[in-house]
C-alpha cells in the first residue's frame, strides 16, 4: 500500500460525525441560494474562447491547404 492508500484506509475507520441540524440547514440553504443565483456573465472568457476557435480554424485551414500544394 502507498501512503495515500493507508491514509484513506485510516480515514474510513473513523466514526461518522453527526452535524448539528441548525448548521446543516444553514449550509443547505446557502448551497441552494448559490445554485439558484444567476450566473455572472464572463465576457473575457467568451472572447478568449471565440478567439481560440478562430485561430484554431485558421491554422487547420492553412494546414489542410498546404497538403494540396
Amino acid at each position: 500500500m502507498t501512503e495515500v492508500d493507508e491514509l484513506l484506509a485510516r480515514l474510513r475507520k473513523l466514526p461518522a460525525v453527526a452535524l448539528d441540524s441548525e448548521f446543516e440547514a444553514s449550509v443547505r440553504a446557502q448551497a441552494v441560494r448559490r445554485l439558484r443565483r444567476r450566473p455572472r456573465p464572463a465576457p473575457y472568457a467568451s472572447l478568449a474562447l471565440a478567439a481560440t476557435v478562430v485561430l484554431y480554424l485558421g491554422w487547420a485551414l492553412q494546414f489542410a491547404s498546404s497538403l494540396y500544394r
